[in-house]
């Protein structure tokens, strides 16, 4: 048999592996950020056919995000704002942050999910520093009112304008991203070109792990968006002011720094279905409790605490996920496996609004005899947001499957 031959049946080999073989029997893919050389042309999809101009899509990529919110700062409609921070922005970001995970994954092998970890935190410690809450939230007579009550952004959009806020942002952004380019480079030197073959690397989209692991990945998305998007709101039903509401927001995102690079580390040691499971647990049950029987402010800002740490952590396990992947599907690309995670995640956030709101206006008035939390509208949306997250832990039938056929197995011997 050829090489090529053998390489590609030892391939369909591996994905036929059942749903129940989560893959610890497998021999584990040589510990190199690059497979052998002679395979090196088919593992990597970035840029599909132009792996060596990761360089410079970085560099390109950098100076669009930068100079879409500086064209922001001079938007005079809406379009403007939907083609600058909404468009070019989001382009330019995504395309930043694919290099640097394509960059990370070649650094770092051993500790590779402690890297990835510390790297999904940096969104956490951008929210201490800046807990944004918008004006509907915190209500524009509070903001009028008193100064000493303002969130750093709110505050500086209202007292200087959107255009000087916004200047500065840019400037805070090409202060701190431009230098680190310098930083960020390949370790290992990819071919300049590949071969249009590399479509065939998507194969692990038909496998029974990616399937079932995407769709777990799916249903956390749509409940781990809902408390950022209404505790703000939902705290004033405690009375809390929006300092207060701030403050709860810098909380639970001090909580996902933690959970990120603790996930991070649970990746390294243990099989990713721990990880998981824990996340999915701790979550779900904070919702349930803490949410749920919240009975004033404090009760509210332990579940801010507590859902930071184990929702917060969870696209830390997304490293996790793609090396199980890869197991059943050598060829397929971490790059590529984070990409297609990342956005199920954002179909999930996507969808979550309309359907909260939905089930905000549907719960209204129909759980007062519930007690705490429930009893208010947002009874049923708590219901949903747990349930979704329990529903998150999908990824762990097959390894809780795998063993309990050993168990048997054991048995029958």
């Amino acid at each position: 048999m050829a090489p090529r031959d053998q390489v590609l049946a030892e391939e369909l080999d591996s994905e036929s592996i059942e749903l129940g073989d989560f893959g610890e029997d497998q021999p584990r893919a040589p510990a190199y950020a690059y497979p052998e050389p002679d395979r090196g042309k088919h593992a990597w999809l970035f840029l599909w056919r132009y792996q060596s101009y990761r360089r410079v899509a970085l560099i390109v990529g950098t100076f669009t995000t930068c100079l879409a919110v500086l064209a922001s700062a001079f938007s005079s409609k809406v379009w403007h704002l939907l083609l600058t921070q909404g468009v070019l922005y989001g382009l330019g970001a995504s395309v930043v942050n694919t290099v640097t995970i394509q960059f990370l994954n070649e650094w770092f092998i051993e500790r590779k999910g402690l890297a990835f970890g510390i790297q999904e935190s940096g969104a956490g410690m951008g929210g201490i520093i800046i807990p944004y809450v918008s004006t509907e939230h915190l209500g524009c007579d509070s903001l009028v009112a008193d100064n000493s009550n303002r969130v750093l952004m709110t505050w500086g959009l209202d007292k200087y304008g959107h255009r000087t806020m916004l200047i500065s942002w840019f400037i805070a952004i090409a202060v701190l991203s431009v230098p680190s380019i310098y930083f960020l480079r390949a370790r290992v030197k990819p071919p300049a070109t590949t071969s249009t073959s590399e479509l065939g690397t998507l194969g692990f989209l038909t496998t029974p792990i990616f399937v079932i692991l995407q769709a777990g990945n799916i249903f956390q998305a749509l409940g781990n968006f809902l408390p950022g998007i209404h505790l703000p709101t939902f705290a004033q039903l405690f009375g809390a002011s929006p300092l207060d509401a701030a403050g709860m927001l810098s909380l639970y995102n001090a909580a996902t720094v933690i959970g990120s690079i603790c996930t991070g580390y649970l990746v390294d040691r243990y099989h990713v279905s721990v990880a998981l499971f824990l996340l999915s647990l701790g979550a779900a049950a904070a919702v349930f409790l803490a949410w749920g029987f919240a009975a004033n402010f404090s009760a509210l800002c332990a579940f801010a605490f507590l859902y930071g740490v184990f929702a917060g952590g969870w696209s830390s396990t997304w490293v996790g996920i793609s090396l199980e992947v890869q197991k059943r599907s050598p060829r397929a690309d971490l790059g590529v496996l984070w990409g297609f995670a990342a956005a199920a995640r954002g179909v999930g956030s996507i969808a979550s609004g309309p359907i909260s709101e939905r089930l905000i206006a549907d719960g209204f008035g129909k759980t007062t005899w519930w007690p705490n939390s429930y009893g208010t509208s947002y009874g049923v949306l708590i219901l949903f947001n747990g349930a979704m997250l329990t529903l998150g832990g999908v990824g762990c039938a097959g390894r809780i499957c795998e063993i309990l056929r050993r168990i048997g197995h054991r048995h029958n011997e």
